[in-house]
């Protein structure tokens, strides 16, 4: 067996470095945010020592509000630019607008406009008043809550062990500065305190319930939003392709139909390791570039179709400099996500976030062969 004769281009790492980027600069924010709330309750407190002056505590919790929101701006942009799904700038700002998860992105929009409300009040609030500033700057606390919910509901990495020690540590660490508050808190009547503790435990008990029974939980991609015939679409975009609108009743495992005459057989479920096997068509493209599509199958139970287009520049030797690609596993759309050798790199979206592992070689006969893993994100 030699090869698959592909190579990975540097054009073909864009798309994977700005998925990254996405997806860490939103848990960096997140960590950010609990840090301005830490702060801030500090600084509301009085707390104060001889190496910690009161002033250092309102110095810290301003710079790192404003580190937090570029944190926020660069996770926006980056999910803008990386064009996989749908979310334009419109959904940054407007909540419940995107067409893709659009509540949980919505949240996320929330989110950025009470920092932005509180940027620019902060920055008008000698004319605006006290009042009013510190009214906006309290609405901003519940900046957290719901980005927590915004990064649970539309975040791909939900499920990963590190994601969840840090959104753990978060939470404790919020629920610690906000008891401290209570306590300490000679403002608060002993009602209002009791309130505030309510209403936080109440908050701290929904958020885990909702991540238990929600996105730690399969089929979460689905029920969040997540279009199939949306996420279809942009995938045969992607490769050029015409995918009808068709999908299968809800009572069902949603499959979506691809017009390359694929079928619509359940995708196995994560974790998964099969053997796979097909076909290798090359067809050339205007300005010397082509197109590879490869047409495999699953040796399981389902002969799961398993459809991978890689476009980009022809180079001697028959193979293809990647510029972008994108697959689909038993319907479910996915995108290429690296290009190195014979080992190819696929993100799903759907039905559940999972990334496929190809090593592909070509036989004497010129049929492929090689095995395909899944593992859940």
């Amino acid at each position: 067996m030699t090869p698959l004769p592909v190579v990975l281009a540097a054009s073909a790492s864009n798309g994977k470095a700005l998925w990254y980027l996405t997806r860490a600069s939103g848990v960096v924010a997140l960590v950010l945010l609990t840090a301005t709330v830490v702060v801030g309750v500090v600084a509301s407190v009085g707390w104060t020592t001889e190496r910690w002056p009161r002033f250092l505590s309102q110095h810290l919790h301003r710079n790192l509000s404003l580190l937090c929101l570029g944190f926020v701006a660069t996770h926006v942009l980056s999910t803008i630019a990386d064009g996989y799904v749908p979310i334009g700038i419109v959904d940054a700002f407007v909540p419940f607008h995107s067409p893709y998860r659009p509540l949980w992105v919505g949240l996320g929009a929330v989110t950025l406009d009470l920092l932005l409300a509180v940027l620019v009040t902060s920055a008008l609030r000698h004319r605006i008043g006290y009042r009013s500033w510190r009214f906006v700057h309290w609405m901003a606390y519940l900046c957290w809550p719901i980005a927590v919910l915004h990064g649970l509901g539309s975040g791909s990495d939900t499920r990963l062990g590190p994601v969840l020690v840090i959104d753990g540590a978060c939470t404790l660490a919020v629920l610690a500065v906000v008891t401290w508050r209570l306590v300490t808190g000679r403002s608060f009547g002993a009602t209002r305190r009791l309130v505030a503790a309510a209403v936080a435990v109440v908050v701290t008990v929904a958020i885990g319930v909702f991540a238990v029974l929600g996105p730690l939980r399969p089929g979460w991609s689905h029920r969040a939003g997540t279009s199939s015939t949306l996420l279809a679409r942009i995938a045969a975009t992607n490769a050029g392709l015409s995918v009808p609108t068709t999908v299968a009743s809800a009572t069902t495992a949603p499959t979506v139909a691809v017009s390359s005459g694929g079928a619509t057989d359940p995708a196995p479920a994560a974790p998964f390791t099969s053997p796979v096997s097909g076909t290798q068509t090359t067809a050339p493209e205007a300005g010397g570039n082509v197109r590879v599509t490869l047409a495999l199958r699953l040796e399981d139970a389902a002969s799961t179709p398993l459809e991978i287009e890689l476009d980009g520049t022809a180079i001697a030797g028959g193979g293809v400099s990647l510029s972008s690609g994108s697959a689909s596993l038993g319907g479910y759309p996915g995108a290429v996500t690296s290009l190195d050798g014979d080992v190819i790199s696929i993100a799903l979206h759907d039905p559940d976030p999972v990334d496929l592992t190809v090593t592909l070689g070509v036989e004497q006969n010129g049929r492929l062969s090689g095995t395909v893993s899944g593992v859940a994100r």
